[in-house]
């Protein structure tokens, strides 16, 4: 492990991404996505993912400044493509999106296709909440899940994340998806060489295993069965339909993507049915007396804050050096300066 500065790494984040030949106003977007993913300390979808970001954009499979086109619009509602930008792009700008049509309607829907993958729906959803908006991001991807107690893949696990702002000094806040486990999450019980429960899928000759990286090359289950498999279908129409983008293994006719990705964000103002005060008073007082219940109880977004918090105090982050290894090989090849460690 090595100890990087936080300041140096958004910095340096947004110095790459410029050397790419992103416009500025990009950059930040996108290093505020990576540095909020990466201050939850869970290890994966952060910057452990931002590696695949440099190669697309250098490779050309990535559109460096997407041009967002409008296809549709009612109301509340309206649906973009996102010229096959980073998905963390594309997710910044449907939420942001979504929240300008809330201050208006008191709700607000964008749905955006030809989206890329977007890291996690934490840092949308958590700067939607800094607005004072409660708020939804759900995302469509390749089908990977399988139905209850079947082995083919026929819908996507629905990465999905919602948050609000309380008067605790935190926003709850929850990001998952419908399978029992993402690919990141699978990911790093290979890396411990940690067994997975066998009902958590099946490898590709359709057998349970407890072997996370032949479950990630199989068909992973949804969670709750029929409960988690009838919410994945349900993110399939609120992303890929919505946006006017490619159900299940549709192919791409548009911008020829092996993988479809569509993403929906949804914002809600807090101040509309009650003030703004009210809202996060009666949002504290659900926390509170879900703890009182089950005192020690660890409220969604709780654990994220706390580790938020940690990193900000002291400023700095260590990261693993096999990560550093790999950047440092993509800076001299752009080039770009090294990404600085702390002594």
């Amino acid at each position: 492990m090595a100890r990087v500065g936080l300041n140096d790494l958004r910095a340096w984040l947004e110095g790459i991404l410029r050397a790419l030949n992103m416009e500025a106003e990009n950059a930040k977007i996108v290093a505020d996505v990576v540095m909020r993913a990466t201050l939850r300390g869970v290890g994966h979808h952060d910057i452990y993912d931002f590696p695949s970001r440099i190669r697309g954009l250098m490779d050309g499979s990535l559109t460096v400044n997407p041009a967002y086109k409008p296809l549709a619009s009612f109301g509340a509602m309206e649906s973009w493509d996102a010229d096959n930008g980073l998905g963390e792009l594309a997710c910044a700008f449907a939420m942001r999106r979504a929240v300008e049509a809330a201050r208006v309607h008191g709700i607000g829907l964008c749905a955006v296709r030809a989206s890329n993958h977007y890291m996690a729906a934490a840092p949308y959803v958590e700067w939607a909440s800094e607005q004072g908006f409660a708020a939804m991001l759900l995302c469509k991807g390749a089908p990977t899940m399988g139905a209850p107690d079947r082995v083919e893949k026929v819908v996507g696990t629905l990465p999905m994340g919602y948050a609000f702002p309380t008067d605790r000094g935190w926003p709850v806040l929850f990001d998952a998806c419908m399978a029992y486990a993402s690919f990141g999450a699978l990911k790093a019980r290979m890396d411990r060489g940690e067994p997975v429960p066998d009902y958590w899928g099946f490898d590709a000759q359709g057998r349970p295993t407890t072997d996370p990286q032949a479950l990630s090359k199989g068909t992973r289950l949804p969670i709750g069965g029929h409960k988690g498999f009838g919410l994945a279908v349900l993110g399939e129409m609120l992303t890929a339909v919505l946006s006017h983008g490619c159900v299940i293994d549709e192919p791409d006719l548009v911008h020829g993507q092996a993988s479809p990705t569509s993403h929906t964000a949804i914002a809600m103002r807090t101040d509309a049915l009650m003030s703004a005060r009210s809202f996060e008073a009666r949002t504290g007082e659900m926390v509170a007396r879900m703890q009182a219940r089950a005192p020690g109880l660890h409220v969604p977004g709780q654990g994220s804050y706390a580790s938020r918090q940690r990193l900000i105090g002291q400023g700095s982050i260590d990261l693993k050096e096999d990560l550093l290894e790999q950047l440092d090989t993509l800076c001299g090849r752009i080039p770009a300066p090294a990404l600085t460690r702390q002594s």
